[in-house]
């Protein structure tokens, strides 16, 4: 049963590659539609509609049909995609994949199949195509050519007070190698596919596992900088030329402790590592989000780890820390989750928790 089921998969996947890709198939569901419409930017979630860069299909996808969901994680093939979708069965998905296509899969022969394979194989092997790395890669230069360290602006310094930080410059300079400014990015809204002009931005450089530049991210501003700009998504990450998991926005050097070792704190947001160590100079690298959260991958000599987690109402920030905390642990890190609940709200970060009262962050101690 396994092998005839897993034959018919194979055999589904030939025929939509014959019958014009996955995006003939995916034309037919409407969250599905609009991520095809923005590729290769994110979307909202295709099945709720929450978030605004929840979802997003990956490069080759119109061969392979894979899309990535920040909290699924990538998706293989466009079945697990319709899976996913319609919360159903890889056996109901593809069943609903034959009736949009309205092929036979009996026709398929062997020699079909297999060539399929192996192109779906190469296919997802690789980030992107060479041809998007380059063009990835050249966006990002001419952003980072354009750009000075945070410290040397007083938009970007009027930026972090309006947050509730308290940073002097000195202290944002120490974090000139991750935090940037650029005094006029474009914006393009991909709601409506229009310009929307060009704004000042606070950049966080992303660097990946080895501590190379990766990618960056970008906080559009108002132009005297008391806040964010007044845009539909001020906050946007560049399209990374490579995977970014294990990656994160380096602030601050880990802690090298009295009995041994080195700690270091992990978060999701940049401002909240930010508060982090403004509260009592706390090493804190930002991840970007729950799903790379998750990924973190610590150097061997770091022995302590402290997860800043997220409280919302969906857990999700939650879930990733105890998720990596079970990883860490299982290679012989001591590693403690600090989850914020102070305010008595729905929604609450560290850097909230900073601004109401920073003596709740406390320095850490080794255990």
């Amino acid at each position: 049963m396994y092998q005839s089921t897993q034959s018919k998969m194979k055999k589904v996947k030939t025929l939509v590659s014959q019958r014009g890709g996955w995006r003939n198939v995916f034309d037919h569901f409407s969250g599905l539609k609009l991520a095809i419409d923005r590729y290769p930017a994110q979307t909202p979630c295709p099945k709720s509609g929450q978030g605004n860069t929840v979802f997003r299909l990956v490069s080759g996808w119109e061969e392979t049909g894979q899309a990535f969901h920040n909290q699924e994680g990538r998706l293989t093939d466009g079945l697990n995609v319709i899976a996913f979708y319609l919360n159903c069965s890889l056996k109901e998905a593809a069943d609903e994949v034959l009736r949009i296509t309205g092929g036979d899969i009996s026709t398929i022969k062997k020699h079909e199949v297999a060539k399929q394979m192996n192109q779906e194989k190469v296919l997802s092997s690789s980030y992107c195509s060479n041809e998007e790395k380059s063009k990835r890669l050249a966006a990002l230069q001419k952003v980072f050519a354009g750009a000075m360290p945070a410290d040397q602006s007083p938009i970007a310094m009027n930026y972090l007070r309006s947050r509730g930080l308290t940073l002097t410059e000195a202290e944002v300079q120490r974090f000139s190698d991750t935090l940037g400014f650029h005094p006029g990015l474009s914006y393009y809204c991909t709601e409506d596919k229009k310009f929307k002009g060009k704004f000042p931005a606070l950049l966080g450089i992303f660097k990946d596992k080895d501590g190379n530049n990766l990618t960056i991210h970008r906080i559009y501003l108002k132009p005297d900088g008391s806040g964010k700009a007044e845009v539909s998504n001020p906050k946007k990450m560049m399209s990374p030329p490579d995977y970014v998991g294990g990656g994160a926005f380096r602030l601050g050097e880990p802690i090298t402790l009295a009995g041994g070792g080195k700690y270091l704190g992990v978060t999701e947001g940049i401002e909240t590592a930010l508060a982090l160590f403004n509260a009592n100079q706390l090493p804190c690298w930002s991840l970007y989000s729950d799903t790379v959260l998750a990924l973190f991958e610590p150097a061997s000599d770091i022995t302590h780890v402290v997860i800043w987690a997220d409280k919302e109402p969906s857990q999700a920030g939650l879930n990733s820390a105890q998720k990596l905390q079970e990883k860490l642990r299982n290679k012989g890190v001591v590693c403690q989750i600090a989850y914020p609940d102070f305010l008595n709200t729905e929604k609450e970060d560290w850097l909230d928790v900073f601004v109401n009262c920073p003596t709740n962050i406390r320095g850490y101690i080794a255990r």
